[in-house]
């Protein structure tokens, strides 16, 4: 399937902004908190960026652990919202289109503890993105994402509808990935975990960035968090990338269920 078929159309800015103005964010549950916690260990003093914001609902969920974040989305209005809600120290907001424009001089490499994306890798470019959170991360920083996974889907069955006019189609503001697009993102990082969380929602946790070519080994199961509600939006445009990753002498999309006690988890000695 090609990245076209996968991504549909790109939604504009001016769609975000009418979507902020119109739909109310996703809270953050206490179970997606307590997961985020325990998997990232966030702490005051830390540095953070959290990319598509959106609203900032997730970017002050940071601050109140601590962290001094910037939240980054091309939708004005969103950061508009975002500003004007709940003001916290350590917090600020940039209007940064992540596909399009050129990388902010503020994200150096190894600058930053943590980096988030909640609901933004399916439309984005995760490959060549992850590759430069792989550079602002300090060595021992690590990247979360939220994702939606929707198994396998015929995407051009829904196609007509990521075109429709309508900005509030739910089709075009809540893409998700397929189950078996998950081993594709991740490659050269040597801590690699896909966490199911109840539902289509999935966590993806990343540390330790290296090489590409990376091998992994191959998944181990831990128990999982209870399930939480969808979070904030996202923006962007996404072809995965294609490289597949045969270390373990057999497909990685053999590895994934949709149980939602399963954790998956794959680390490179």
């Amino acid at each position: 399937m090609t990245p076209d078929a996968l991504r549909g159309r790109r939604l504009s800015a001016a769609e975000w902004n009418q979507w902020a103005e119109t739909v109310p964010p996703g809270a953050v549950s206490p179970a997606e908190s307590s997961f985020f916690e325990r998997a990232v260990a966030p702490r005051a003093g830390m540095t953070a960026v959290d990319l598509a914001c959106g609203t900032g609902r997730w970017t002050r969920r940071l601050a109140d652990w601590g962290l001094s974040v910037t939240g980054y989305d091309f939708a004005d209005e969103a950061l508009r919202r975002a500003e004007a809600a709940a003001p916290r120290a350590g917090v600020s907001y940039a209007l940064w289109d992540i596909v399009a424009d050129p990388i902010p001089g503020q994200l150096a490499p190894g600058a930053f503890d943590v980096v988030t994306c909640r609901h933004g890798l399916p439309f984005l470019e995760p490959g060549r993105l992850l590759t430069d959170v792989g550079r602002w991360l300090k060595p021992d920083g690590v990247f979360y994402a939220l994702v939606r996974v929707n198994g396998r889907v015929d995407r051009d069955a829904i196609a007509p509808r990521t075109r429709d006019k309508d900005p509030t189609d739910p089709v075009s503001f809540d893409l998700g990935i397929e189950e078996d697009q998950l081993s594709t993102i991740g490659a050269g990082w040597r801590r690699y975990e896909v966490h199911h969380l109840g539902g289509g929602d999935h966590t993806i946790v990343l540390s330790g960035y290296d090489d590409p070519r990376s091998p992994r080994s191959p998944a181990v199961d831990t128990p999982a968090p209870s399930p939480i509600r969808p979070p904030d939006h996202a923006f962007g445009a996404w072809p995965l990338p294609q490289e597949a990753h045969p270390a373990d002498g057999r497909a990685h999309g053999d590895t994934w269920t949709t149980r939602s006690t399963d954790v998956h988890s794959r680390a490179r000695s």
